[in-house]
């Protein structure tokens, strides 16, 4: 087992959109708050739950690239998002940031296990 303190981000950060906490439920543009957890210290570690004011469906009054633009603020310390689905506009704007995005529709501890496994062959970390 290789060690990650060598080679491992010890501030790898991943939100992940979840209304429960139990599942990735929550679609980016939709989603009202983000997990954030440490990936960088061995087994991941809840840090915070963040709030955020949804970019979509806010009404016609609301400015959507402002509140698009927050929302991608909200997770821009981090290195990855999880989250149930992802339009092309958020898309753009985390990539734009270097922030991986991915769709996941499965328990937060399985989406959780599986971006730690591909940012520690990303970084070139034996698992």
């Amino acid at each position: 087992m290789g060690d990650r303190s060598s080679h491992w981000d010890e501030d790898m950060k991943v939100a992940i959109g979840t209304g429960d906490g139990v599942f990735v439920t929550e679609h980016f543009g939709f989603a009202t708050q983000f997990q954030i957890w440490d990936l960088g210290s061995g087994a991941p570690r809840l840090i915070e739950t963040r709030r955020n004011l949804p970019a979509c469906g806010a009404g016609p009054r609301a400015d959507a690239t402002a509140l698009m633009d927050r929302s991608v603020e909200t997770v821009s310390d981090c290195r990855a998002v999880v989250v149930a689905r992802i339009g092309e506009c958020a898309l753009t704007r985390l990539t734009a940031l270097g922030i991986l995005a991915f769709e996941a529709d499965e328990p937060v501890k399985v989406a959780l296990r599986e971006i730690s496994a591909f940012l520690a062959d990303q970084a070139g970390v034996p698992a």
